[in-house]
């Protein structure tokens, strides 16, 4: 029976993997449609995909139980991928855009005003989700208290979602950014779901 859970769950898995590299490949013909600097092109694609695998990372860890009962073993081992995916798309795409202008001053967040903040809020976001990646990691000597760290990707996918509304290309218009709000929506109720009616009620 669990080799067989295991098997059905890879095959599960290998069709959700080639779902998302469909995705990825339309987010890229997306980009490329339309000519443009070599460079600039690459910011882009790395913004779409680094926000998709963000946001396939925050669900498949809130309900990593239930998908390791539905998929087995080898779905966490997707998970993690998924993680290093995003975190390597982030860096991407801010190391693409600052060779690109030629300064380094796309590493430093902006406070204010709350639009300049909320417009360039990928700055503070990659950040956030380097401490509760790092706190993920170091969460055997942080025990309990990385998982309220972890509640920093929600911040994070926040700020990055706000950042790609006000000054994405790609998702000014279009199919594009009904599928961004969507997904956003998602993470929203997953965090209302798993976060707060989920939580355990007090004796």
């Amino acid at each position: 029976m669990k080799k067989e859970v295991s098997r059905q769950g890879r095959l599960a898995i290998m069709l959700l993997l080639l779902l998302l590299l469909l995705w990825l490949s339309f987010l890229s013909y997306w980009v490329l449609r339309t000519p443009g600097p070599a460079l600039g092109q690459v910011v882009r694609i790395a913004a779409l995909w680094g926000y998709t695998i963000l946001f396939l990372s925050i669900l498949s860890s809130e309900y990593i139980r239930e998908m390791r009962k539905l998929f087995g073993q080898p779905f966490l081992r997707v998970h993690h991928v998924l993680a290093v995916a995003g975190l390597l798309l982030m860096l991407v795409h801010p190391l693409a855009y600052a060779s690109w202008v030629g300064s380094l001053s796309v590493f430093v967040p902006i406070w204010t005003p709350v639009r300049s903040a909320l417009a360039l809020g990928g700055r503070q976001g990659l950040y956030l989700v380097w401490i509760a990646v790092l706190a993920a990691l170091a969460r055997r000597r942080l025990k309990d208290v990385w998982k309220f760290i972890h509640w920093l990707n929600y911040l994070a996918f926040a700020l990055i979602f706000a950042h790609a509304w006000l000054l994405g290309q790609d998702i000014a218009r279009g199919p594009l950014r009904a599928m961004w709000l969507v997904m956003a929506l998602l993470v929203m109720a997953v965090l209302v779901h798993k976060r707060l009616l989920s939580r355990p009620k007090k004796a």
